[in-house]
């Protein structure tokens, strides 16, 4: 979980140079959710190998969620007050 002011980016880094594709959603028992959630900066198929890249604004305090396409119950909650 990561909590953010609202009006801010998440920096994600990929320190370990593997690849993930990240998604609004979640993976759940299994099955990944690609959901669109009111308020959430669209993320699509944001394709990452090492470096990092910049998701947002979070415009609107709420519970957010991203995850990897590629990688089974990696998931991300963020947290916007």
């Amino acid at each position: 979980m990561v909590l953010l002011p609202k009006g801010s980016r998440l920096l994600i880094v990929d320190d370990a140079s593997v690849e993930h594709i990240l998604q609004n959603g979640a993976w759940t028992n299994g099955t990944a959710r690609t959901i669109a959630e009111s308020g959430a900066p669209v993320v699509r198929n944001v394709d990452i190998t090492g470096g990092s890249v910049e998701i947002g604004p979070f415009n609107t305090a709420g519970i957010f969620h991203i995850y990897c396409t590629i990688h089974p119950g990696m998931n991300l909650t963020i947290v916007v007050q």
